[in-house]
């Protein structure tokens, strides 16, 4: 059984058992129905509830994700705890999270073992708490607290968790601990769907709101999770979870979702793999490992691009803010100042021996290096750092530029943001695609994995082949024939474009033929 139930001197025990993590599936649920059913017909003093394996619960179950909610709904049952007569305690041992954290916060009490963690991530995952989590949050630790949990999906350790409000105590044994709290202590304690909710602070919650566009600028839940839990101020409780459970059903079918979802995919598949291989070795360790066979590729052609760019018609800086609104946190330009451009050559160069030779060589960079411009160590690269503080733009360097293009004899073109970010992404595409064509990447996910883990290539867009997929083959290609006229070395079409859209599939299935 997914949950059991036993009692013993008018104590009732029930614990999730669904190995590895307690994921909370129909099964768990139904389970759990069932265990609020039974403790109301018996006659308990207080009903302990716990995980096996020394784990509560670590969220919903990843097979569920892309699925339509199936009955029982983890909301009706956690407000059937946190209404129930007899008094629910969780103890918790492990992780609890997302849909774990909220069962415990429908408990009337919350015990941690010293090494717990409970949280909320949902956020990570493109959707928001949709069980309660954005209204009992805040009733337990308070507006600011709760809309820092949420928004950004952090978990806290036990003493985190104590000092916030969230649980009452931290023991070593929490469900023997859950049984020595007096029935007097207990019975004090309120029901969370009871506690008002905080006062509306519009100074905190514009804080929230500013700190989310401050990092998180282009990702959709975090600023639903603000909306929901300052809705959820003053209105009724079960008004405000009605609203909490439309949002999260709305951004659970959305792309961010779906990307984010991916990437999770991805690096549970790479630990998995690591596992069975008895290593240690993690998803961002994997994109580190093979940085050389795909990570290498894909930023030389992603700074050719750049590069081309500038030197056709644009500045570094008119670059690195169009990459940036893509959802790169610094564009190419940036992210080479602060690593060394005598670094980003090396990236560059590699890929010489084993590149069309007939290929349009760029000589800004040689240009760069020859004037000692090296970055931030030497005070200068693309953008200036006076006095050792931060970017300033620098005239000299678009003037390199404009030189050079004039010596190619060519005109130069004013290209749009959106020209921009088309000519890079479909760059990397493309270069991808063709890696994926030559086997050098075990599957398009793996590529994925890489260019978030390694090249920084917004998550919550689910890695460069996922992105390449929501575009389609047939999309790509019609654009990189255009881009062909201009140069068709640089732009040829990779063979594996040119299977999935004759075959009409996406390259998250495409397997080599080599």
């Amino acid at each position: 059984m997914s949950v059991t139930m036993r009692s013993a001197k008018n104590v009732g025990y029930v614990e999730i058992h669904n190995p590895p993590v307690n994921a909370i599936g129909q099964s768990v649920r139904q389970g759990l129905l069932q265990a609020v059913l039974w403790a109301e017909k018996s006659n308990l003093t207080r009903v302990i509830l716990s995980g096996h394996s020394r784990m509560f619960a670590a969220g919903a179950d990843a097979r569920e994700f892309d699925a339509a909610p199936l009955e029982p709904h983890l909301p009706d049952i956690l407000n059937a705890i946190d209404e129930c007569a007899m008094p629910w305690i969780a103890a918790i041992h492990g992780n609890a999270l997302g849909g774990g954290a909220e069962i415990a916060m429908a408990c009337r009490m919350r015990i941690m073992a010293p090494g717990a963690r409970i949280g909320l991530p949902e956020v990570t995952l493109g959707v928001i708490p949709g069980a309660g989590g954005t209204q009992r949050l805040p009733r337990l630790v308070g507006l600011a607290n709760a809309l820092e949990m949420i928004s950004f999906g952090e978990p806290l350790d036990a003493q985190a968790a104590l000092s916030a409000g969230l649980i009452h105590a931290i023991e070593a044994d929490p469900v023997s601990a859950a049984h020595r709290v007096s029935t007097e202590k207990l019975g004090c304690i309120t029901p969370t769907c009871e506690v008002p909710a905080p006062k509306h602070d519009a100074a905190v919650i514009q804080a929230a709101r500013q700190s989310i566009a401050e990092k998180s600028a282009k990702q959709i839940a975090p600023k639903r999770a603000i909306d929901v839990i300052e809705y959820g101020l003053s209105a009724p409780f079960h008004e405000a979870m009605l609203i909490e459970r439309a949002a999260f059903l709305e951004l659970k079918t959305g792309s961010q979702a779906k990307a984010l979802r991916h990437i999770f995919f991805a690096e549970r598949a790479v630990k998995a793999a690591a596992r069975r291989r008895g290593s240690s070795a993690d998803a961002e360790h994997y994109a580190v490992d093979v940085g050389g066979l795909i990570g290498d590729r894909i930023l030389a052609r992603y700074y050719e691009a750049a590069d081309t760019v500038f030197m056709d018609g644009s500045t570094p800086w008119e670059v690195d803010e169009a990459m940036e609104a893509f959802g790169y946190v610094m564009g190419p330009y940036e992210s080479q100042d602060l690593s060394g451009l005598d670094v980003a050559q090396k990236h560059r160069r590699r890929q010489d021996a084993t590149g069309d030779q007939k290929r349009r060589y760029i000589p800004i960079v040689d240009r760069m290096m020859g004037l000692g411009k090296l970055g931030r160590k030497s005070g200068a690269g693309w953008y200036r750092y006076p006095g050792g503080n931060g970017k300033v733009e620098d005239p000299i360097v678009a003037d390199l530029a404009i030189e050079e293009c004039h010596f190619e004899g060519r005109a130069r073109t004013d290209y749009t943001p959106e020209n921009i970010r088309h000519r890079l992404v479909l760059a990397m595409i493309n270069e991808a695609a063709d890696i994926l064509h030559e086997g050098v990447g075990d599957s398009a996910s793996n590529i994925d994995l890489v260019t978030v883990c390694a090249l920084g290539f917004p998550r919550w867009r689910g890695g460069l082949m996922h992105y390449a997929d929501t575009i389609g083959a047939h999309s790509i290609i019609s654009d990189l024939e255009i881009l062909a006229k201009e140069d068709p070395i640089a732009w040829k079409v990779s063979p594996a474009l040119r299977v999935c859209a004759a075959n009409d599939t996406r390259l998250a299935g495409y397997l080599c033929s080599l």
